[in-house]
């Protein structure tokens, strides 16, 4: 079972749409944010981790909603 700081993910997508894609300088930093996003989420493909962590934030947002 994974555990998942929802912060963090949330922070990595914002940062992630952030960064530009066109491959300059801060192209490094677009790299290690997919990949950390990969982390968090399992999926190897920057795309797909990207989709699987909007789906949990997505999930997580309707859960916390419905609790309150």
């Amino acid at each position: 079972m994974r555990l998942i700081d929802y912060q963090v993910l949330r922070g990595l997508v914002h940062e992630h749409q952030r960064l530009p894609q066109d491959g300059g300088p801060v192209s490094v930093r677009l790299g290690d944010v997919s990949y950390t996003l990969g982390v968090h989420t399992g999926h190897r493909d920057p795309a797909a981790a990207l989709r699987e962590a909007r789906r949990l934030l997505r999930a997580h947002d309707s859960a916390y909603r419905r609790a309150a």
